[in-house]
């Protein structure tokens, strides 16, 4: 069975009032049929992974490079639509870590609904823009080693006190994951 972003995302119920943002993705989707494309502006789907570790109380984050901030993994869909597909090419590639398992977050598959701006970047001629973000927990299943990629300056395992001091805590979306997680872990 293929798995179908959009009515996964009408069956998510947002837990939080800040992703009211998904009827935009929603909106955007049945609308913009190149949406998944990385040259659709002002916005764009996009997929993120959060992983756990096998025990449950640490989370991989990476330093990304371009962004200097440390995130969850994630990247463009680059014309698919299987966003929960998306997350897993991201987190592989991403982490080198190969071996988890995807984490359903209530009655759907998707753990959270983001919106946010990405600046101009004039090297890729992109003007700002938002990303629509669909975000996927996953946990390790084997060895948790890593390995950096090209598009990271540094990769760590964090318990939650970790990850509140190195994330950006101005970005309610990554403040709302952080939570989530341990919501789950209680």
């Amino acid at each position: 069975m293929t798995y179908n972003t959009l009515e996964d995302l009408k069956a998510y119920s947002p837990s939080f009032l800040e992703e009211d943002d998904y009827n935009k993705i929603i909106s955007l989707i049945e609308k913009e049929p190149e949406c998944y494309g990385r040259g659709c502006f002002p916005a764009h789907v996009t997929g993120s992974a959060f992983l756990i570790n096998k025990a449950g109380d640490k989370v991989l984050l990476n330093h990304h490079k371009s962004l200097n901030i440390w995130l969850q993994f994630g990247g463009h869909a680059d014309g698919n639509s299987d966003i929960l597909a998306v997350a897993k090419r991201e987190l592989e590639e991403e982490s080198g870590i190969k071996d988890f398992k995807h984490i359903c977050f209530g009655e759907t598959k998707i753990f959270d609904v983001d919106t946010h701006i990405i600046p101009a970047n004039d090297l890729k001629n992109e003007p700002e823009h938002a990303h629509y973000d669909l975000r996927y927990l996953f946990q390790c299943q084997g060895r948790e080693a890593f390995s950096i990629s090209n598009e990271s300056l540094e990769l760590r395992w964090c318990s939650y006190d970790e990850a509140i001091v190195l994330m950006n805590l101005e970005d309610k979306g990554v403040r709302r994951m952080l939570d989530k997680w341990q919501s789950l872990e209680k």
